[in-house]
């Protein structure tokens, strides 16, 4: 069972797989810490590397300290901490700050993010399932180039809330006896340091023990800062960059063998008497001759209708634009290996059977038109009941037809890098549509019945204020045909193609320059550069407009709150109540600052109205009448109905029996 909020610490983690040969000693791989985007998901990094390793006899287990860190925050103390502005670690925040409202609210309502087995329902789209991230952002740490030369670093105040819940794990008695080998995959960079942590943690208990590093913020990692961070985190006993399958499992034969000999091994970087060995890689395998990933039954059970990634591809088909890092993964290989449909089909059906699997992920870049259609009529033809999503580019190659297909196949939704509907952008950073081709496919993609969900670049190089705004108002004309939208503001990084030539796309390199750092939630791969197309002020107010587009539209998803909330003005005598189980109430002065939990939206309340509130924020019944007594019998109607319009009001059967928590 894995370690939760209510076990005592070094409770056996879950995830063995295979039984490897007797005696043969074992392989743990661990997904730190911090992303917030997965808690209450399964990430396929070590499912995937734990299916390679036991097809070669390797017993391994996996253990997902991210979702167990999850777990961690939601402990009452740290809840009732945050709620005051007290995070680990950290300064004080406001006591208006979401982490702070997510303290509050969840220290009274924890049991929303379980269901009634006690899986975790932390991924949910909808509801306060968002608060827990929000109780997680300010632990992110996008390490700067000083977190790889100086070790001091990790004892600092932002690193207390994982070295904390390092301690708690209780590591020695947790990694088995005959462990030889941990795997620590970092796909994200706020993983990085406590990554790091955790090797320092584990080389603490069991120094004979292997420490691996893998992952994209090591493959993207520049080759220098690869090399101080192996001479200074000695904790790390290899890094493996690009594909890991093959190095991986040589490193696991080494450890296992009792030898260690990193520097024979292709795509491995290391620490000897010498120096630091970076090994250049060699070709990557074939996803088609991989074996099924192996998802842990345990891991899977404890969440709430869990999405299971089964990989499509290692690359991009189309691989041509040129502000994107993910082409440059698999150095030493082609760069793209498609897999093919019966491959597929074989390891989707693995995990339908194995798991009883409804909902998937397609792992890929972008998914291929081809693929889409062939693989969409071998799920109808063989009758299978799943859902499953994807990203996927604008390519004309997705006509009607292909999409209506799609949808009829269970593809519930796609994830789309549209960017902009600038034409002339487009064609200079090398995307495949321009304007006509994005709208056309909004347009058929949900007439076909799939819901998509876009990512905008406003930003991107050369872009004028001017043609930003000209690309808001084409997508803004289609957002009722859109699930949402999500804003990225444009970071130049050093392993993209703008990054090894920022003069052909109009930007001057810079310390310090206009775009966005670290929105990509990787500082060291940032390219610092001024964009002469925007002044700092006009970019300023593009991201600020994009970003409240995309809030606004988001929350027209998310105003269902349900009949119960009025949406209607109530008659002077009808009873109603303040839906308090669902607010957040702060004291601002002698002002209520209300966030509604389940709509994200915040209301202050000026202190001539929450006055006349008082008596009633505990949730009890009250009428139009009631207020006039403070309001009079117009200003009573106005308040009710800038209540109504907030969906702050319910009516008033199953009036709640506890005061909410008024700080």
């Amino acid at each position: 069972m894995a370690v939760s909020a209510g076990n005592a610490p070094g409770t056996k983690s879950a995830g063995t797989s295979t039984s490897g040969a007797d005696g043969a000693r074992s392989v743990v791989l661990a997904f730190p810490p911090l992303v917030e985007s997965s808690f209450g998901r399964y990430f396929p990094s070590v499912a995937a590397l734990a299916g390679y390793l036991d097809s070669r006899g390797v017993t391994t287990r996996q253990w997902d300290l991210n979702e167990e860190f999850a777990l961690h925050l939601l402990e009452p103390a740290h809840l009732q901490a945050a709620g005051e502005g007290r995070l680990t670690g950290l300064e004080d925040h406001s006591p208006e700050a979401m982490s702070a409202v997510a303290g509050r609210w969840l220290a009274g309502h924890r049991d929303t993010l379980f269901d009634d087995e006690g899986r975790h329902a932390f991924a949910a789209s909808a509801g306060p399932a968002y608060l827990l991230s929000a109780l997680a952002q300010p632990y992110l740490i996008d390490p700067e180039p000083q977190w790889l030369g100086d070790a001091a670093l990790l004892r600092s105040a932002p690193t207390l809330v994982y070295r904390t819940y390092y301690a708690r794990l209780g590591l020695a008695s947790r990694i088995p006896a005959d462990a030889c080998l941990i795997g620590i995959s970092v796909p994200m960079g706020p993983q990085l340091v406590p990554a790091l942590l955790l090797a320092e943690a584990v080389k603490e208990v069991r120094p004979d023990v292997r420490v691996v590093l893998g992952g994209p913020t090591l493959s993207l990692m520049q080759e220098e800062d690869l090399t101080t961070l192996l001479a200074t985190h000695r904790q790390v006993d290899a890094v493996v960059r690009f594909d890991g399958e093959t190095p991986l499992a040589a490193l696991c034969s080494h450890a296992r063998e009792g030898g260690w000999r990193p520097g024979e091994v292709a795509g491995v970087s290391s620490w000897s008497g010498q120096g630091v060995t970076h090994v250049p890689p060699g070709p990557g395998l074939h996803p088609n001759v991989l074996p099924p990933a192996a998802y842990d039954h345990e891991l899977l059970g404890r969440l709430v209708a869990p999405e299971i990634g089964i990989s499509q591809a290692r690359g991009c088909y189309w691989g041509k634009c040129d502000y994107c890092d993910f082409v440059e993964l698999y150095d030493g290989s082609p760069p793209y290996r498609g897999r093919s449909v019966k491959t597929f089909m074989a390891e989707l059906e693995h995990q339908v059977r194995s798991h009883g699997a409804r909902h998937f992920e397609l792992i890929t870049e972008s998914i291929p038109p081809a693929f889409a259609r062939r693989f969409s009529q071998a799920v109808i033809d063989r009758g299978l009941d799943i859902v499953w999503n994807s990203f996927a580019m604008v390519d004309r190659r997705f006509d009607a037809e292909l999409l209506q297909l799609m949808a009829r196949a269970g593809c519930e939704y796609l994830v789309i890098g549209m960017e902009t509907t600038n034409t002339r952008v487009l064609n200079l950073v090398h995307k495949s549509a321009d304007r006509e081709e994005n709208l056309r496919f909004i347009r058929e993609a949900h007439s076909a019945g799939m819901k998509l969900r876009i990512n905008l670049i406003p930003d991107l190089p050369s872009t004028t204020r001017e043609e930003a705004l000209e690309s808001l108002r084409d997508v803004a004309e289609l957002a009722d045909l859109v699930d949402s939208f999500t804003v990225f503001p444009f970071e130049a990084t050093r392993s993209s193609e703008v990054g090894r030539n920022p003069e052909r796309f109009g930007l001057v390199i810079a310390d310090s320059g206009t775009g966005t750092a670290n929105q990509a939630q990787y500082a060291l791969n940032h390219l610092g550069n001024i964009d002469p197309a925007m002044t700092d002020e006009q970019r300023r107010g593009v991201h600020e407009v994009y970003q409240d587009f995309a809030v606004q539209h988001g929350s027209g998803y998310m105003r269902v709150t349900g009949s119960d909330f009025l949406g209607r003005l109530p008659a002077p005598d009808e009873p109603f109540r303040l839906g308090t189980e669902y607010l957040d109430v702060l004291r601002r002065g002698e002002a209520l600052v209300v966030t509604h939990v389940l709509r994200r939206e915040r209301t202050v309340l000026p202190a001539a109205v929450a006055t006349g509130l008082t008596r009633w924020l505990d949730g009890s019944p009250l009428t139009r009448q009631d207020l006039a007594h403070s309001y009079g019998d117009d200003g009573a109607r106005r308040v009710v109905e800038q209540l109504v319009d907030a969906r702050m009001l319910m009516t008033a059967a199953g009036a709640v029996d506890n005061e909410p928590a008024v700080v």
